[in-house]
């Protein structure tokens, strides 16, 4: 029997940890013949790939602006001619502008088995992604949410429960062995103590979200890590530990990530918390800085798993916001500690309880690692993608008939006609003045009304010769029924 042709595609060359070890291991557990397309050929991934031989392909898959969409078919036909061409028996979308194009060029291609695996909740809590999502699901054999929020979110867009498969992004455990990791040396490069509390959060600072419909409504200009938050809770703590230290562990991303720390620096400052919140910036030692940590927090305002499996892997306690996919890694209680989501108090109140309770705090790390390697490892991921491969091959058809694709471009093309017509009109140019408060028919009352009162004051000046009786009352009576015209089309109370 041949080998099984399985193929990612994800639309990034920087990060990506989980794709490269995803494939790694099932080409050497798995014996399946594997390659990735990313969005370019230079990058970290890139050098990861090819240090492991894994065939790298590259593609384009910006579709997030109006010039982006009119060159959109093209890149998904360059990306069905080079599916056809390779015969993959699987392929697998990650990320979601690779997730869109990969879908329809993966149905169209008739490639036998089309999965997505999705990153996080993020485009599923916002209106334009949601929508593109929800008409092109049903392109995918089946869908694997990497969270059980997540999943939910698909159950409410009305995917069937039998096309959702969760499985986790899991890290490599052999990278967290307990016994072969050591703190690292964070006490001695600042003489800090062995009394000293050290909190901290592992998180890239990311810059705040554009008020659109690209974005969920509450993340509107905000930063999503929620470092801000983390500070408030700082100032809170440190009435009760004087000592402690918070430790931001991360660079910015990109230049506009770059200038959001500058503005959490500029916030530390103002609350004179310089010296007990500190700015690491990035750091390779990771396994190694949750092993040095009392606490590690995850204060993010939409998250998938954030950093709470690597820091669970180490037994370091962990407290965490109730949100995305932080509630499976993180059961309060048992694993670490939840707390409410943008709320510096409460999460204040979940650092001190396990600072007062710090045996309490280790038996939760503990129990935490226990959990991290039942379900949530890469071995446990690629043995879980391995099982839903082989259910899906069962019975299935080989794939790529010429006529299905020539059918399914007709189809695409309708298709296209009337998600390009919405995706304009509605996403790009009418929704995003609705949402300001632009309604078209108030103009129009109101020019209507200028033009009754003009008749009026004609009709007025008839009367005061005495042609015609006084016409106050038939305006009162005019204006009267715009209004309840005007309710009708208006929900709730009409404003200019």
């Amino acid at each position: 029997m041949s080998k099984l042709k399985i193929c990612y595609i994800l639309s990034t060359t920087e990060g990506g940890t989980w794709a490269f070890e995803q494939l790694r291991e099932l080409r050497d557990k798995y014996h399946f013949e594997v390659s990735v397309v990313l969005s370019g050929q230079t990058g970290t991934l890139v050098e990861r790939f090819n240090a492991e031989s894994i065939p790298v392909y590259d593609a384009d898959f910006g579709f997030m602006n109006p010039k982006d969409i009119l060159y959109l078919p093209g890149k998904i036909i360059k990306l069905v001619r080079f599916l056809r061409q390779m015969r993959f028996d699987v392929i697998q979308t990650h990320l979601f502008p690779s997730m869109v194009i990969g879908r329809i060029a993966g149905w169209l291609a008739d490639v036998p088995l089309r999965f997505s695996m999705i990153a996080g909740p993020f485009h599923l809590e916002a209106e334009t992604p949601k929508w593109v999502d929800k008409i092109t699901a049903w392109m995918d054999t089946a869908i694997i949410p990497s969270c059980e929020f997540t999943r939910q979110l698909y159950l409410n867009m009305g995917i069937s429960e039998k096309r959702l498969h969760v499985i986790y992004y899991g890290p490599d455990e052999k990278r967290f062995d307990i016994a072969k990791i050591f703190p690292s040396n964070l006490r001695q490069e600042h003489n800090w103590g062995k009394d000293i509390p050290l909190i901290g959060m592992v998180a890239y600072f990311y810059p705040k979200l554009g008020s659109n419909r690209w974005t969920p409504p509450f993340l509107h200009e905000k930063a999503i890590k929620g470092h801000k938050d983390l500070i408030h809770a700082a100032q809170i703590v440190l009435k009760k530990f004087p000592h402690a230290k918070f430790l931001l562990i991360g660079k910015g991303w990109g230049e506009m990530g770059e200038e959001e720390m500058r503005s959490m620096k500029s916030l530390v400052e103002q609350l004179g918390l310089q010296e007990s919140v500190i700015f690491t910036g990035h750091r390779t030692d990771i396994p190694s800085i949750y092993r040095e940590l009392d606490i590690s927090i995850q204060a993010s305002l939409n998250e998938n798993l954030g950093g709470t499996i690597e820091a669970l892997l180490m037994e370091c306690p962990t407290v965490v916001t109730r949100v995305g996919g932080l509630v499976d890694t993180v059961i309060d209680g048992k694993t670490g500690i939840q707390v409410n989501v943008a709320d510096p108090n409460d999460l204040a109140k979940g650092i001190l309880h396990l600072l007062y309770d710090p045996n309490k705090a280790r038996l939760l790390g503990m129990a935490g690692r226990t959990l991290m390697l039942e379900r949530f490892t890469l071995s446990t991921t690629v043995r879980n993608l391995n099982n839903l491969y082989n259910h899906y091959l069962d019975g299935h058809n080989k794939g790529y008939m010429l006529i299905k694709s020539c059918m399914r471009f007709i189809l695409i093309g309708i298709m296209g006609f009337f998600i390009s017509l919405r995706f304009f009109l509605l996403d790009m140019w009418l929704l995003p003045r609705w949402d300001v408060g632009w309604r078209p028919w108030r103009a129009i009352i109101i020019a209507l009304k200028m033009r009754l009162y003009r008749i009026y004051a004609l009709i007025g000046r008839l009367s005061a010769r005495g042609w015609i009786p006084h016409p106050k009352m038939l305006l009162y009576r005019a204006y009267a029924l715009i209004g309840r015209l005007s309710k009708k089309i208006t929900p709730g109370p009409w404003k200019k």
